[in-house]
């Protein structure tokens, strides 16, 4: 039995389609499956919830199957929704607009590939799953976490009503292009402590722009923010902008965005598995590009919980 996981309306409808053209496939397969379509994020949480209940391994000893039709936002809410990490396999098919996740481990878009994907022929993998504590709060993310300049991007992003209409036509980038100009034009950089490991001697920056907490390569649409990024090393990859005159960023930033930032002024990169950042200001801080509000202190573990997906 598979559980097949849907938003239709990701991708300006192409969750919808790929969610027609995979039950046809699993249909002509007589493959046994249940669909869910998903009216919002806590509607993913509280059917992945449901579905992966420790008990239902307890009472029949056979593992829990997802198949995930959504994008990178969609994904964050199904594992953040998972009971039972060890007896869950997900198939993710990639069906938003920025789709890192997929682009980052190179997993096709296409309805056939997730129906090839539930034959017992394909090997399991594992990756790490990271964690950040927020406030009194925790949430889990598979591709990154970050705070300041561009989670704010992404906050303004997922309300401006322009959104919609360059989806239509495919022209999503566009729009972070636009808002990335505007937050900058009003930027207001202030100073943070990163903590590493289980150091107590804070690294000091006296302004930064962002901090990216990066489990895989992109993030935003595409962009190689840790392009050396090994989600299973039990690490994260940080890219932190800091220190660097305002006047500066615009030279530095086309770097970081193309991913050929390492060794440039301002730019700083580090790799840890316990990770906290406290800021001078609050400031928007996203997982997966969900934004979580407005904090002052994260705090990051990765590779304490696992992934098992196909």
């Amino acid at each position: 039995m598979y559980h097949i996981i849907i938003n239709p309306n990701c991708g300006s409808g192409k969750g919808r389609r790929n969610a027609r053209e995979l039950s046809s496939l699993m249909n002509r397969s007589k493959k046994t499956y249940i669909e869910h379509f998903c009216k919002n994020a806590s509607d993913v949480t509280k059917y992945t919830a449901s579905v992966t209940d420790p008990r239902n391994f307890e009472n029949n000893a056979v593992a829990n199957r997802l198949i995930l039709i959504g994008g990178d936002g969609t994904l964050n809410n199904c594992i953040n929704g998972i009971k039972d990490l060890e007896h869950t396999t997900l198939t993710y098919l990639p069906s938003g607009t920025s789709n890192d996740f997929s682009r980052s481990l190179h997993i096709s878009g296409k309805p056939l590939r997730a129906l090839r994907a539930t034959s017992p022929k394909i090997r399991t993998k594992s990756m790490d799953l990271a964690t950040v504590s927020y406030g009194t709060k925790k949430r889990r993310f598979v591709v990154s976490s970050g705070i300041g300049y561009d989670a704010a991007v992404c906050q303004e992003v997922q309300h401006s009503p322009l959104k919609a209409a360059f989806n239509r036509f495919r022209l999503g980038k566009l729009i972070y292009g636009f808002i990335a100009l505007k937050q900058f034009l009003f930027l207001k950089p202030c100073g943070c402590d990163l903590y590493l490991d289980d150091s107590e001697e804070p690294i000091h920056f006296n302004t930064f722009l962002l901090a990216a907490f990066m489990n895989l390569k992109h993030e935003g649409g595409g962009f190689p923010f840790a392009p050396d990024a090994d989600p299973a090393d039990g690490k994260l990859d940080i890219c932190l902008v800091g220190n660097l005159s305002k006047a500066m960023v615009p030279f530095v930033l086309p770097f970081v965005l193309a991913g050929r930032h390492h060794g440039k002024p301002g730019v700083h990169s580090y790799r840890a598995s316990k990770i906290r950042i406290v800021t001078e200001e609050p400031l928007y801080a996203h997982t997966d590009g969900e934004i979580l509000g407005k904090y002052k202190e994260l705090s990051f573990v990765c590779g304490q919980e696992k992934l098992l997906y196909r």
